[in-house]
């Protein structure tokens, strides 16, 4: 082969070669363009899960505390229900002298049916002290009930005494008030006598059936009541029975402090725990 023939050959090769190169740099850069593309691809798609991420996770948040307001406002009406229940039946019970039974019996219902719903929202230590101040209420409203037979009779008694004017005529309905009034000091002072020996059973007998007989005479009272002034009429029974309602007063009101005190402090805490998670 001559030297023009072995020149073309050489040249078509390195022509070849220089495609070659070209190609194979070529790719190379393609390659790292590719790459570049690709890990700005990344970087915006990671920075687009960042976002989604964030704003979902904000609605989350934003749904938890709608979702914990909302419960803290049943809560909060359940606690207000049960409360204003029992004051209900306290205001009822404080005067057994006029208590209405219909009504003390209504208010005792409302207090069993705001409880339940208190059971069912509230935290179990809230809970017990309900079902306390629910024990203690029921208490209170035996202890008044108990009461308000002897408690309304004085008090009719009483009012139809203070409000005498005719002392003259014995046959009068407040002159008969008046006589009923003594009779039944007198059997106190009979039952007393009896107790402690002082006198016999005749005694007191004959004195409770003066204070019968003056009872009727009156026309003021009913059976129950009739019943509740002869059954013991004793000042120790009265002192006692006084004395029972006002300590199942205090206890109902203890309970219901001790109820009010710890709601107040659960919704403080569930108010600072979602103010400070927004």
């Amino acid at each position: 082969m001559d030297s023009e023939g072995m020149s073309t050959i050489v040249g078509a090769v390195c022509t070849l070669l220089g495609v070659a190169v070209g190609a194979l740099g070529a790719l190379a850069a393609a390659r790292v363009q590719l790459r570049g593309a690709i890990a700005q691809a990344d970087a915006v798609l990671a920075q687009a899960d960042m976002t989604y991420r964030a704003a979902l996770d904000q609605t989350h948040a934003a749904q938890r505390a709608a979702h914990e307001q909302w419960r803290r406002e049943i809560r909060r009406d359940a606690y207000a229900a049960f409360v204003t229940a029992l004051d209900e039946v306290k205001e009822l019970v404080a005067r057994p002298e006029l208590l209405d039974a219909d009504a003390l019996s209504a208010a005792s219902r409302a207090v069993t049916a705001a409880f339940a719903v208190v059971e069912l929202e509230g935290p179990a230590p809230l809970t017990d002290l309900a079902r306390t101040a629910q024990r203690r209420c029921l208490v209170a409203d035996e202890q008044a009930r108990r009461l308000a037979p002897r408690a309304t009779a004085m008090h009719v008694l009483s009012t139809a005494t203070g409000a005498a004017t005719d002392q003259a005529d014995s046959g009068s309905p407040s002159a008969l008030a008046r006589a009923a009034h003594r009779a039944l000091t007198q059997l106190r002072e009979a039952a007393f006598r009896h107790d402690t020996g002082r006198a016999d059973r005749s005694a007191y007998e004959s004195a409770r059936h003066r204070a019968a007989e003056a009872l009727d005479a009156c026309g003021l009272f009913t059976a129950e009541q009739r019943h509740a002034l002869l059954g013991d009429p004793s000042w120790e029974a009265a002192l006692r029975m006084g004395s029972e309602h006002a300590e199942a007063l205090r206890q109902f009101d203890a309970a219901r402090g001790d109820f009010v005190s710890t709601a107040r402090e659960l919704l403080d805490t569930a108010t600072d725990t979602a103010t400070g998670r927004r």
